[in-house]
């Protein structure tokens, strides 16, 4: 599966403009249950938080990194010009710089608000897989269904 490397805390900002408050946990939470296991690296800035709140993140099973006391657009430059598959890796940043480099090794380029949207649609989507097919699909319409359909086009008997 095609992996993620996202400017944590611009994703933030941008879901906030969309209208969902989400902090670091809540961003990873999201991330993992939307993107059904595809290995996903945020990138925040600043210092870790405090150790408990590190382990309720490493439980979302995304993989988080923080800059410390160097800008996060820096580490994110580093992962996108050391991948081995940067044609295959998803960037999601609305950083200028960050972009840049990511079109210099080919990776696939999403913006904060574009990305933003995307899981708004994926959260919003209807739940696929647990809903059964309707009758008419697997019974064929049904007799009344069928001559208006027949009298719709014309056969009418």
């Amino acid at each position: 599966m095609a992996p993620y490397l996202i400017d944590g805390n611009n994703l933030i900002y941008a879901l906030a403009d969309a209208g969902r408050e989400l902090g670091r946990e809540g961003l990873c939470k999201l991330l993992a249950r939307l993107l059904d296991g595809r290995p996903v690296t945020t990138v925040f800035d600043g210092p870790p938080p405090p150790a408990q709140m590190v382990k309720q993140i490493e439980q979302t099973g995304v993989t988080v990194e923080y800059s410390s006391d160097r800008p996060a657009d820096e580490v994110i430059i580093e992962h996108i010009q050391s991948n081995s598959a940067p044609r295959r890796l998803t960037v999601v940043s609305t950083d200028r710089e960050i972009r840049q480099a990511a079109r210099r090794r080919r990776c696939i380029c999403k913006t904060s608000q574009e990305f933003a949207t995307l899981l708004e649609e994926l959260t919003n989507a209807p739940a696929r897989r647990n809903r059964p097919e309707p009758p008419e699909k697997t019974d064929g319409l049904s007799g009344r269904h069928v001559d208006k359909w027949m009298k719709e086009f014309g056969y009418e008997e």
